[in-house]
């Protein structure tokens, strides 16, 4: 009578096992189909890109002298508005420098577009980005900024970094 309960028990457990086991495959089946619509249903929702796209310049296009000369002017500015510090830190890669009496440290900067010239004068603590000119005298052109000199990085606030 024992061993007849115990075969009632494996059959019934062997029963419940295949029942469960084909109610998990059935619904992991179903939850595939219903994310496969989901994903053809957030396809025909994304939005779609204008037909007319912008025209936009390529690199091989060249600059109208107007914006040729706002560049140089932006690029002399982020020049001059660049601490002291920095620059020395990157002087015989991107910047020569050399100390010329009367006017102080000055720091070249050669780029595809111009050549600038930076001086800061140690005496007055002023700034001034001049284009490189090889016939003016201390190479100074055309004076594109005048600031205060940046001596030193501003620290960083690592309060809530």
């Amino acid at each position: 009578m024992a061993n007849k309960q115990i075969f009632q028990q494996w059959w019934f457990w062997l029963l419940t096992f295949i029942v469960i086991g084909t109610v998990g495959v059935y619904f992991v089946q179903n939850n595939q189909n219903v994310s496969k619509n989901d994903n053809t249903k957030i396809a025909k929702i994304t939005k779609k890109t204008s037909k007319t796209p912008k025209k936009e310049k390529t690199v091989t296009e060249k600059r109208t002298p107007e914006e040729e000369q706002t560049f140089i002017d932006r690029a002399a500015q982020a020049f001059g508005q660049q601490d002291s510090q920095t620059i020395q830190k990157y002087v015989g890669s991107m910047y020569s420098s050399a100390y010329i009496d009367g006017l102080g440290m000055t720091y070249t900067w050669k780029t595809t577009d111009a050549k600038y010239i930076r001086v800061d004068n140690t005496d007055n603590g002023i700034t001034s980005v001049y284009l490189y000119d090889d016939n003016a005298e201390n190479h100074l052109g055309k004076n594109l900024y005048q600031g205060e000199t940046i001596k030193q990085m501003a620290p960083r606030d690592t309060y809530n970094q």
